[in-house]
């Protein structure tokens, strides 16, 4: 007369002894795949492993006692589906977090191109990333536009990559145009970790068309250094149009 109860406690306890087994080991693989993220992220993470294994064996075993097992199964799985549905946005954005986390694509200081807009990383949200563009505007990008966008890490061994372009009246000619940009360049140069390049990439509607590219050493002092080049720039030509 026993025997039924003595199969459903033993199976309790072998769902009990798994789930167990697998948030120690989940926790281990989580804490070395995010290894070097901040703690309070990691934490969050294994947290919501642990509330998920823990929702899956209460799930389990109230279908172990369950008088009828197949129907309250199949109750729970539509339940599951619908569920799934609803949040299958934030499921996605979760993933899409776990993914740029653990491959440290973005870390916070660094300064990333998103579709062409350069911005500064300042902290991670739940949902994406917040930061702030070369004018202090304040800017939050989702971590699935990160993955769904090309998302270029401007930060190398060598500093911050910073890429500017320059339209210069066809009058100055290409020769004397690209040698005051160089000019120009040069009252920085102790900031620079490279020495610049300034490339004339073609003309349209009389103007001519450059791009100068280096390397700052103190990402800081970017805006400072910015504002240097552009007014020395001006000095030498007047009409210039500086794109950053």
């Amino acid at each position: 007369m026993f025997s039924p109860y003595i199969s459903k406690i033993i199976a309790i306890a072998v769902v009990v002894i798994v789930v167990y087994i697998l948030v120690k080991v989940l926790t281990k693989l989580v804490n070395l795949i995010l290894k070097g993220v901040e703690p309070s992220y990691t934490v969050r993470v294994v947290e919501s492993i642990k509330i998920g294994l823990y929702v899956m064996a209460a799930i389990m075993v109230a279908a172990i006692l369950a008088p009828e097992t197949q129907v309250f199964v199949g109750l729970l799985f539509l339940i599951g589906l619908a569920l799934m549905f609803m949040f299958i946005d934030v499921l996605r954005n979760l993933g899409s977090e776990f993914y740029i986390r653990s491959k440290g694509i973005v870390r916070r200081g660094e300064w990333i191109e998103v579709d062409g807009v350069s911005i500064r990383v300042i902290d991670f949200d739940a949902v994406g990333i917040l930061g702030e563009t070369q004018k202090l505007e304040k800017v939050f990008i989702p971590y699935t536009k990160l993955l769904n966008s090309i998302t270029i890490n401007r930060v190398t061994p060598f500093g911050l990559l910073v890429r500017i372009f320059v339209d210069i009246p066809q009058t100055y000619g290409i020769d004397s145009a690209r040698n005051s940009m160089i000019e120009a360049l040069k009252i920085v140069e102790e900031d620079l970790a490279t020495e610049p390049d300034v490339t004339y990439i073609g003309s349209k509607g009389g103007i001519l068309n450059f791009v100068a590219e280096f390397h700052i050493i103190n990402y800081r002092k970017l805006t400072k250094i910015l504002s240097v080049i552009e007014k020395e720039i001006k000095n030498r030509i007047p009409e210039a149009v500086i794109r950053i």
